[in-house]
């Protein structure tokens, strides 16, 4: 079994206790097979505290089932505010803030995040009509039509 499909084993494992099931898990990452880089999210988000208590738990695993040898790096954080949204999961959050949308057929949409359906998105999506004027008008965008999705940082 490869690091990372282990590392996924032990993680979503823990995800499932009572405690830990506002949390998920978004990705892993192992570079040179001595880096590893676990990225953890909540629905509420998720604090340090509960990023140290992942990254003491595999460590554990780590150092006790020897999959990486000793010298490794172990790294579990947030995915920060720059990263796509990669889980439907992640958007409930997002609810009211401004998404930029790359789709799969590569068109690029960026709206107000309006509510998360069982499979897709609404987005209030502002579109020109007939010179300066503006209208606002309600876009559903099923998921699976998202390639990569961001949150437009507002600093106002």
């Amino acid at each position: 079994m490869k690091p990372e499909q282990q590392i996924q084993t032990w993680v979503e494992t823990r995800l499932q206790e009572p405690e830990w099931q506002s949390y998920f898990l978004l990705d892993i990452q192992v570079s040179g097979g001595k880096k590893v880089e676990v990225y953890l999210d909540g629905d509420e988000g998720i604090t340090l505290a509960a990023c140290r208590d992942i990254s003491r738990y595999l460590e554990g695993l780590l150092d006790e089932g020897g999959l990486l040898g000793e010298d490794y790096t172990l790294e579990v954080s947030s995915p920060g505010a720059t990263r796509p949204l990669r889980l439907l999961r992640q958007y409930n959050k997002h609810v009211g803030r401004t998404l930029e949308i790359t789709l799969m057929n590569g068109d690029k949409v960026s709206g107000e995040l309006l509510k998360i359906l069982e499979h897709d998105i609404v987005i209030t999506e502002t579109v020109k009509v007939k010179g300066k004027k503006k209208e606002f008008v309600e876009r559903i965008i099923p998921f699976t039509e998202i390639q990569e999705s961001n949150v437009k940082l507002s600093f106002k």
